[in-house]
């Protein structure tokens, strides 16, 4: 059966009674909960030159907060249709600021640990909240995941530069009062999440059949491996800078990515331009193939020129990829949940990413990080083509969207 029509229309993407209000209370709740992911080379590159940490060590903080936010996302998944959007949200963004908040002033590795675990079972929950609001009130799930990753691009141009000079004049204690001061003025956003987790009122009873649970395993398992490759190559996008050949410090990687962001916004003005119109295999396909490329100029050629380049092609490839990931998770199941579980595979997948970096650096150099994560990449990419010719036969509707 193929998908409904009704999810790949290309008018109003909002149900009548949720406006963008509800969406931009859903992007504040996104922000809040992705923003450590988004700005972890900083995070890294912070925590290296204030607490005087190895790869492998920082790698392993920030190993501990994402894996505090992916398990945080998957725990509260199957659950989060019983409570209240609103509540739930106001109650994990005030666990992020006090965690966060206490983090600027932690001299001790250990302690430090502790607030970034508490700070990602705050931005866990958030993150769930977001992408569950989308897949159940929104009738283009892709679509929307594609505004998420437009104001991504936006916002970013601002935070990475404002970031990179913090983290140069402060270490992690910049970086992290940065990430403080962001969620703090994104909070009151969320007074705009609905109260209620109300029906959406445009859906067919076929619509909200569920796809086997086997194609949703094999689509977090997707998300998490290409993820992981992702999150490994930006973790450590200014130590590549740094120590591959680059010459970058900090300040400068910094500008590099906001002039990224800024060109990323053709990416994710690209996925939700062309949203499923050519379905979805063609559009993981070619970035999967396009970030394989990036990874290998990245890891294996030092040369600035090459760097900048690739690290800009790399930020374009994400902001493009995400909606379409999001989006094969909410068609799985249009009540949220899978959507909810999405947010957990791609918080898992960073989780794992910084760890598998230093690891794999400190064995095998930069040329075995690259190897490891095309093979990654390759896998992600056969989990999501299995899900896509598997789902077009299911009773949920299909997966894939013919153009």
């Amino acid at each position: 059966m193929e998908f409904s029509q009704t999810m790949t229309e290309t008018g109003d993407s909002l149900t009548p009674r949720n406006s963008a209000i509800l969406v931009a209370g859903a992007i504040a709740a996104q922000v809040i909960g992705g923003l450590v992911p988004q700005m972890s080379p900083f995070v890294i590159a912070g925590v290296m030159d204030g607490l005087s940490l190895s790869e492998r060590d920082a790698g392993f903080i920030a190993f501990a907060e994402f894996l505090a936010l992916a398990v945080t996302a998957m725990a509260i998944a199957p659950i989060l249709p019983q409570f209240s959007y609103r509540r739930v949200g106001l109650v994990a963004a005030a666990l992020v600021l006090v965690a966060q908040s206490a983090s600027i002033f932690s001299v001790s590795l250990g302690w430090l640990a502790v607030l970034r675990v508490l700070a990602g079972v705050g931005e866990g929950t958030l993150y769930a909240v977001s992408l569950s609001i989308v897949a159940s009130h929104c009738r283009n799930p892709d679509k929307v995941y594609g505004y998420f990753q437009v104001i991504w691009a936006l916002g970013s141009v601002a935070l990475f530069a404002i970031g990179g000079q913090l983290t140069a004049a402060f270490a992690h204690r910049g970086i992290l009062a940065l990430i403080a001061g962001v969620t703090l003025i994104l909070a009151p956003l969320l007074l705009l999440i609905p109260d209620d987790r109300a029906k959406s009122g445009y859906r067919a009873e076929a619509d909200t059949a569920q796809a086997p649970p086997l194609l949703g395993v094999m689509t977090f398992g997707a998300i998490v491996l290409y993820l992981t490759a992702s999150a490994a190559i930006y973790a450590f996008s200014a130590p590549l800078g740094e120590r591959a050949g680059a010459g970058l410090d900090t300040t400068a990687v910094g500008y590099v990515l906001t002039v990224a962001s800024l060109v990323g916004l053709a990416g994710a003005g690209a996925a939700t331009a062309l949203n499923v119109r050519w379905g979805r295999a063609i559009p993981i396909s070619g970035f999967c193939a396009g970030f394989a490329l990036v990874v290998l100029a990245l890891c294996l050629w030092r040369n600035p020129t090459v760097y900048v380049a690739a690290l800009v092609a790399s930020v374009v490839i994400y902001y493009f990829s995400i909606p379409y990931l999001f989006g094969l998770a909410a068609a799985l199941d249009r009540n949220g949940r899978w959507a909810a579980a999405a947010g957990s595979a791609y918080l898992l997948g960073f989780a794992a990413g910084p760890l598998v970096a230093g690891s794999v650096i400190g064995a095998a150099g930069y040329a075995g990080l690259a190897g490891v994560c095309v093979v990654i990449t390759a896998a992600a990419w056969g989990l999501a083509m299995i899900v896509i010719r598997q789902g077009r036969g299911t009773a949920a509707a299909s997966i894939e969207v013919p153009g």
